[in-house]
């Protein structure tokens, strides 16, 4: 991999930016980035604005657009869905209005629609330094399927605008090889997290946490976070739980999520025997006491950009689970110690690695390595100093 990549690279100053984000999702990983880094910037002493869309949107969106406002920023409610429809035009007219009013020096746009408003205004003329960062192409498993080669083509056709930043290895890669933006337009720069947030629980910590959320204190917990999607893949975790908890009775499981494939999950537990240990969560505004009521994390997704939630539970020191599918490999590379791998769309393996993290967590209980990697790699600090030192390369004047 020929991409510059910034992992180590830092740099806390930003009183000379002058940035506007522009993020179509408003929830779930995409937004907790756009988030933490408005957040940083506005912490370093720079200029935010922010166009955002209010569709689907978690509660602390209004707090956001709130702080930007009240820092001397612009913002902008695009009112845009992810698939293309009519609201995209004047979503756009909008948005160079916007960039015309601010005169951002830097335009950052998070996830495809934002990508292809901000990249379509520069195939008509804008000009200014654009970064892109896609949080997981559509497809990135399977990118033969005819949805997937549609919105590729969109992607081919405006990579040639702006700097890419992939959050993995494996996103680069598939930028590279499928979408045919070359190495000297992208870079790679990992999702950062609250570490102070996201830590490990002490014990009495975690048996209050249970009670809390109606769990047995005693229970052995697996959890994961994540949209019921196709993307995240629940059939498979389910499936995967229906066959090895009959035989684990102390053994329960929580998803913090929702989507359109809860009637699938339901029909699938409803026979299963095991539903009552199956716990669902819908929606917290503080995601991070969740994951220290757990003794492990899953992710059995299709593809990944590099996962939030997973970040999250690596910095809580929790051991993970993980599909062997794209962005969830880097974590192979970082020296995590109880890291249980399994291929994707299979449940058989899915449960063998459940059984295989139930005997290590009784045995060994859990791991301080995963902490230190989060501190290492992870921090918001590492994560959105990278992203300073990319944003004021761009603003260097070639020599």
């Amino acid at each position: 991999m020929n991409v510059t990549d910034l992992r180590s690279a830092t740099d806390t100053s930003a009183a000379d930016l002058n940035v506007l984000l522009v993020s179509q999702p408003a929830s779930d990983g995409v937004f907790r980035h756009v988030e933490a880094l408005a957040d940083y910037l506005l912490r370093h002493g720079a200029t935010v604005h922010l166009a955002y869309s209010d569709r689907a949107a978690c509660d602390a969106l209004p707090k956001l657009v709130e702080r930007v406002k009240n820092a001397g920023g612009q913002t902008l409610n695009l009112r845009v869905g992810n698939r293309p429809e009519f609201a995209d035009f004047p979503a756009w007219l909008n948005l160079r209005a916007l960039i015309r009013a601010a005169r951002p020096n830097l335009i950052h746009a998070h996830s495809s629609k934002a990508g292809a408003l901000v990249r379509g205004l520069a195939l008509c003329g804008l000009k200014g330094r654009i970064l892109y960062t896609a949080h997981a192409y559509y497809g990135m498993h399977s990118p033969s399927g005819v949805k997937a080669r549609f919105f590729h083509s969109i992607e081919r056709a405006l990579g040639r605008y702006g700097t890419t930043i992939s959050v993995s290895t494996d996103e680069a890669a598939f930028a590279r090889d499928h979408l045919g933006i070359a190495d000297r337009d992208q870079r790679i720069v990992p999702n950062g997290v609250d570490c102070a947030r996201f830590r490990p629980a002490q014990p009495e910590e975690k048996m209050a946490l249970r009670a809390q959320f109606g769990l047995p204190r005693d229970a052995l917990t697996l959890g994961t976070v994540g949209r019921f999607s196709r993307q995240k893949d629940p059939i498979t975790t389910y499936s995967a739980l229906t066959q090895i908890m009959p035989a684990a009775p102390d053994m329960h499981f929580v998803h913090l999520g929702k989507g359109e494939l809860e009637p699938m999950v339901d029909a699938l537990l409803e026979k299963s025997g095991v539903s009552a240990r199956c716990h669902r969560l819908q929606y917290l505004a503080d995601t991070a006491p969740f994951y220290r009521m757990l003794d492990g994390f899953v992710l059995a997704s299709l593809y990944e950009g590099m996962s939030y939630a997973a970040i999250e539970a690596v910095a809580s020191g929790l051991p993970i689970i993980l599909s062997d599918a794209p962005g969830n490999r880097d974590f192979a590379d970082m020296g995590l110690d109880r890291v249980y791998w399994c291929p994707p769309k299979n449940p058989a393996a899915l449960a063998a690695a459940f059984g295989r993290w139930r005997d290590d967590s009784i045995q060994a209980g859990p791991t301080g390595v995963h902490r230190q990697a989060a501190l290492e790699r992870f921090s918001l600090e590492a994560a959105f100093g990278r992203m300073a030192a990319l944003y004021r390369e761009m603003l260097t004047p070639p020599k």
